[in-house]
């Protein structure tokens, strides 16, 4: 995506949350929905993450598949992260300057078989074992220093499973990219 589509997507996701905070107007939400343009109209899978200004993570919601064009989706996606992410408390009006805004766009799942050939810092992972899922985007392990069997043991415990379940056969692993950015990168 370009980088004007980039800020815009940016200011769609800051502009829904200040929105609901201030019962404000979201003029560019309105303008998207009229115009109905590409690559707004786009379904893709896209998470918004909001961090503090010292990097501390306030909330993180997404969906890795597209049920609706971004211009929905992502300003959805960004009152779900600062008001209903069950980790945090809602976000208050007074945070709103210091935070950080990043959105990821996924590309389309791939399945994989062999836990050996994730590519750490270049694939997001979707863990699948029976009726337990958990995901991690591309860039959380390098965030957190992990290597592969580190990141992997994290998403089991993420899971509700066992730390080695990742290594039974009956485990299903999906890989996927994300384009990444935030405002401090626009």
């Amino acid at each position: 995506m370009t980088k004007q589509v980039q800020k815009t997507l940016l200011v769609l996701a800051r502009e829904a949350i200040v929105g609901t905070l201030a019962h404000a107007a979201q003029p560019v939400y309105e303008q998207l929905k009229r115009e109905k343009k590409s690559p707004y109209t786009q379904e893709l899978g896209a998470f918004v993450t909001l961090h503090t200004q010292e990097g501390e993570l306030r909330g993180c919601i997404g969906n890795l598949w597209g049920v609706s064009p971004l211009y929905q989706m992502i300003p959805d996606l960004a009152r779900q992260a600062a008001f209903s992410d069950p980790r945090f408390r809602p976000i208050r009006e007074e945070e709103l300057p210091s935070l950080v805004l990043e959105i990821s766009i996924l590309s389309k799942m791939r399945v994989l078989q062999d836990w050996h050939d994730i590519r750490l810092g270049s694939d997001g992972v979707l863990l699948t074992y029976h009726y337990h899922r958990a995901v991690f985007l591309p860039q959380v392990a390098t965030e957190q220093g992990w290597d592969l069997e580190t990141m992997l043991r994290q998403l089991c415990r993420k899971a509700g499973l066992p730390d080695l379940a990742y290594t039974d056969e009956l485990c299903r692993f999906e890989v996927f990219q994300a384009e990444v950015f935030d405002e401090t990168s626009v």
